[in-house]
């Protein structure tokens, strides 16, 4: 008859004071590339550059009127404003002449000037620059690009039990394996995209070329931010309405990346269940250190009983993840489980004894034949 299935009192004790006293932290970490794979940004610039171009080649200009008081033989444009001007301010007069004229030493010059410094000029102004940051950065990906999958978790833990501090912390990296091959239809996807994209960065050079996005730049006007303001323009122009969408499209991709970004931030919060198979698996190293031992028979002993508080733990621990991930499982199935992987353990150790009685058998025979030999 075979030993009782029970858990020692002190090993028991040692595993509530060890999971009681436990303090963890888990930090995962992973850089997928699956997101370059999607080129629905080509095909939003390709559509907008044509609608784009109408407006950068006939932009709309407004008038501006600057005033600036300048010595008499620097203005080259005097009208009626500057004369009413000259009369309030009568210290701008050097002299008064008999025949009364004035001579004045200064006077206000009004100027009316064309400018390309408005709201909707200004707003595809930030759109090129954006759409010429967003290029040169999917070009860099684009010219270095390979499949990358790399994966990183810590994990760190410290507990006391039975008059110990026991500490354990570890780092366990994945990362793809370097030169891997891109496949001949990704590779000629990739090779499309870059014609297309050329096409797309020859309507940016030449709008960077126009006479609105040099006086622009001359001028170091300031990006606007969004959201874009509703106007006359932007609502009602057809041309405008296809820009405005191409600027929103850019900023949910951007917002989207970021938001991948983040996926790692969010995941950190739903990995507790995770972190209890590593909390587990801290007491396993544990036990395996503490039934450390020269002597294969005292090692055994320690070992046995520490392995019926790490067979319940582990049972728990794998229930509860199935239970949580919406598995059905009755009792009879898990206990079948179970008893199949007993009867598989118990065959293979028959099976093993069974072939050192063999070799065992086989050299006694060949033994016995040796002495018969020499009698």
């Amino acid at each position: 008859m075979g030993k009782a299935l029970r858990a020692s009192k002190e090993v028991k004790d040692i595993h509530a004071k060890f999971e009681k006293n436990m303090e963890s932290t888990m930090d995962y970490r992973s850089l997928f590339q699956s997101d370059f794979l999607v080129f629905d940004w080509v095909d939003e610039m390709e559509f907008a550059c044509p609608y784009i171009d109408i407006i950068v080649r006939n932009p709309k200009l407004t008038l501006i009127q600057e005033k600036n008081v300048v010595k008499v033989e620097r203005a080259k444009r005097v009208n009626v404003e500057s004369v009413k001007n000259l009369a309030k301010n009568t210290h701008y007069i050097n002299k008064v002449h008999e025949d009364r004229s004035v001579e004045p030493k200064k006077i206000l010059e009004v100027r009316n000037e064309e400018t390309f410094n408005i709201y909707e000029n200004r707003f595809l102004y930030t759109l090129i620059e954006d759409m010429s940051r967003f290029i040169r950065e999917k070009e860099k990906i684009l010219d270095n690009f390979e499949i990358v999958d790399n994966k990183r978790m810590e994990y760190s833990a410290k507990t006391t039990t039975n008059g110990e501090k026991v500490d354990l912390t570890f780092v366990i990296t994945s990362e793809s394996l370097p030169n891997q091959k891109i496949d001949k239809k990704l590779a000629d996807e990739i090779k499309n995209v870059k014609k297309r994209l050329k096409r797309i960065k020859d309507y940016v050079s030449s709008w960077y070329h126009s006479e609105m996005m040099k006086q622009l730049i001359r001028e170091h006007v300031k990006p606007i931010k969004p959201p874009l303001k509703k106007t006359n323009i932007t609502l009602k122009n057809p041309n405008f309405r296809i820009a405005a969408r191409l600027w929103d499209f850019l900023r949910a991709y951007d917002l989207e990346e970021k938001e991948n970004n983040q996926e790692n931030k969010n995941l950190q919060e739903s990995i507790d269940l995770l972190k209890g198979f590593l909390d587990h698996s801290f007491f396993v190293d544990y036990s395996v250190l503490q039934s450390m031992s020269t002597r294969k028979r005292t090692q055994k002993k320690k070992m046995t009983e520490y392995a019926l508080v790490i067979l319940t733990e582990e049972v728990h621990r794998l229930v509860s993840l199935l239970v949580s991930s919406g598995v059905e499982i009755s009792d009879e199935e898990l206990l079948a489980l179970i008893a199949k992987e007993i009867k598989n353990e118990k065959k293979t150790k028959v099976i093993g004894s069974d072939d050192v009685k063999k070799k065992f058998q086989s050299a006694m025979d060949e033994y016995l034949e040796r002495m018969q030999e020499n009698l």
